[in-house]
């Protein structure tokens, strides 16, 4: 989420999406981290239909032979894993419990054994909400510089800096990328804007003076009845993925000037009617989606494209319907990184199973097209998903390939996930009016901060 809470409520075929992307989320964002099984926990052994016969194993993958504890927060997405490299690696028994993480029960259970230093599984991951606070945390991951020298360098940027510590320490890796962007309605595009083509409307949206130029026109051609943005939070992923800094910089709020621009352009969107008003993730903004009278662009990362267009526009998939764009900012929104326990007895046998998901051309790819997932895999990446997406026409893969670099993950903080919460309920009360002005938003925000966050300093 976590921030995949509000989207359990509101988004069909809730089940489906955890299956696959237990990385797309902070508290109040898709990640299939929030449906959890019947249960508060369960573990299994891998099934007999998760390993394959040795025979079907790659020469040498045999040999390998022992046993790991492995934890997930997705009851679906951690089986499903353990399937693929039991299918790799036959004779490795890996030992799954499954933590939902409601309430944050999953990171709880892990920091209490991690602080206690007994209990503790050799490998577990961290969705984008939280990640950084395992990475930090002293004791939970291990270094992993050395392992990883090889392999990190194929890897998408923004996913190694948010694996690594302020130290300089790479701690955690991530088997998938949620790269960014905007989807849009070609129907309603092509009737008010006059055309629905991808590059045609990436420049439209490509500064915030474009942007606001298209939703006057959009508003006007209209006659009222499309927004620009269902909600002032989809251009808001956009702006935080602009940033220069994060929120917190030696251990002090910073709100970067890309963000005091944002509070002045959602009032302009607000004001003149440029954005329909919705909350994220409610009931309306997930009908709006399926309509053609209420906006045109979504924010939009890798997983979006399946789990919030394609779960809630029915006909998506029929093509012709949707469209993608370059944002006019590169972000990210999401993600799952797995490392391995700092004092686990068995890393080299944990590795080889943090390897073969992380870093396996073939596992990654064949993971990525099953899965409708975007593979943390620039070789992979470069080669193109070899099918065109229904839901938008494009190969995905080629598609984000020209911009994944330019993501930032350096500004991403163990806070982020408290911050924007606080963020996002200050702008809503302003962009209601119930705050009059901008200096008095900037106050109770910093006020919520400080509130819930006894250990950085506010000025």
């Amino acid at each position: 989420m976590k921030k995949f809470k509000k989207l359990l409520a509101v988004v069909a075929c809730v089940s489906l999406m955890a299956t696959t992307f237990a990385a797309c989320g902070d508290n109040s964002e898709p990640a299939a981290s929030e449906e959890p099984s019947a249960s508060t926990e369960a573990s299994t052994a891998p099934s007999a239909e998760a390993s394959a016969p040795a025979s079907e194993a790659p020469v040498g993958r045999t040999a390998l032979k022992g046993e790991i504890s492995f934890w997930h927060f997705n009851k679906d997405e951690g089986p499903n894993i353990v399937k693929a490299f039991n299918a790799a690696y036959p004779n490795v028994k890996i030992n799954i419990s499954i933590v939902p993480d409601k309430d944050q029960q999953y990171q709880n259970k892990i920091t209490s054994a991690v602080r206690a230093g007994s209990g503790v599984p050799d490998v577990f991951p961290a969705e984008s909400a939280f990640v950084k606070r395992f990475v930090e945390m002293p004791d939970a991951y291990a270094e992993l510089n050395e392992k990883a020298k090889d392999i990190v360098g194929n890897m998408i940027p923004y996913t190694v800096a948010v694996g690594t510590d302020d130290k300089g320490s790479l701690k955690a890796l991530s088997h998938q990328a949620a790269a960014g962007a905007v989807a849009y309605k070609k129907g309603p595009a092509k009737q008010f804007l006059g055309t629905d083509d991808p590059t045609a409307i990436a420049d439209m949206l490509s500064t915030p003076e474009k942007m606001l130029q298209t939703a006057k026109t959009l508003k006007e051609k209209s006659a009222g009845k499309v927004s620009l943005f269902p909600t002032f939070e989809e251009p808001q992923k956009m702006y935080l993925g602009g940033r220069n800094q994060g929120w917190v910089v030696d251990n002090r709020l910073v709100i970067d000037q890309k963000m005091l621009d944002f509070i002045d352009f959602a009032k302009q969107l607000r004001d003149n009617k440029y954005e329909a008003s919705l909350d994220q993730w409610s009931p309306a903004w997930s009908a709006a989606i399926a309509a053609d009278d209420k906006a045109l662009t979504w924010s939009c990362p890798t997983w979006g494209v399946p789990w919030i267009v394609g779960s809630n526009d029915k006909k998506a998939a029929e093509g012709s319907r949707w469209g993608i764009a370059k944002p006019p900012f590169p972000f990210f929104w999401g993600g799952t990184w797995f490392g391995i326990y700092s004092k686990s007895d068995k890393k080299d046998l944990a590795w080889e199973f943090l390897k073969f998901f992380t870093a396996d051309n073939d596992a990654m790819k064949k993971w990525a097209v099953e899965n409708q997932d975007f593979p943390n895999n620039l070789l992979v990446i470069s080669q193109g998903a070899g099918e065109t997406s229904k839901i938008m026409g494009v190969d995905l893969f080629k598609f984000y390939e020209p911009f994944i670099k330019d993501i930032n993950g350096n500004i991403l903080t163990r806070y982020d996930d408290t911050i924007e919460n606080a963020f996002v309920d200050t702008m809503r009360s302003y962009l209601a009016g119930k705050i009059k002005t901008k200096e008095d938003m900037l106050k109770t925000f910093k006020d919520k901060v400080k509130t819930n966050l006894k250990d950085i300093t506010v000025e």
